[in-house]
């Protein structure tokens, strides 16, 4: 008969042995999603006859507005990192 043994399959070790790392970015982004989805939650189910439209939408444009400020403030930490690492 034929030997058993196949050297072409690949192996399932994978070749870093190092465990996955949890991702700082996803996490923020989790949570602050969930938190956007509990605020929009709470005011729909709740009257706040003192709120405008209007406040809403600059509200969620401030929101948008410090999330572009956070992302932009990454890209130059990480880049000063990576800057930092090759020297």
């Amino acid at each position: 008969m034929s030997d058993s043994t196949d050297t072409t399959t690949p192996s399932a070790v994978p070749a870093s042995t190092e465990p996955l790392k949890p991702r700082a970015g996803t996490i923020v982004w989790g949570s602050i999603l969930l938190v956007v989805a509990a605020v929009t939650i709470v005011a729909s189910q709740l009257d706040l006859g003192g709120t405008t439209p209007e406040a809403v939408v600059w509200s969620v444009v401030a929101f948008g507005a410090v999330l572009v400020l956070a992302g932009i403030v990454t890209a130059i930490v990480r880049a000063a990192r990576s800057g930092r690492t090759e020297n």
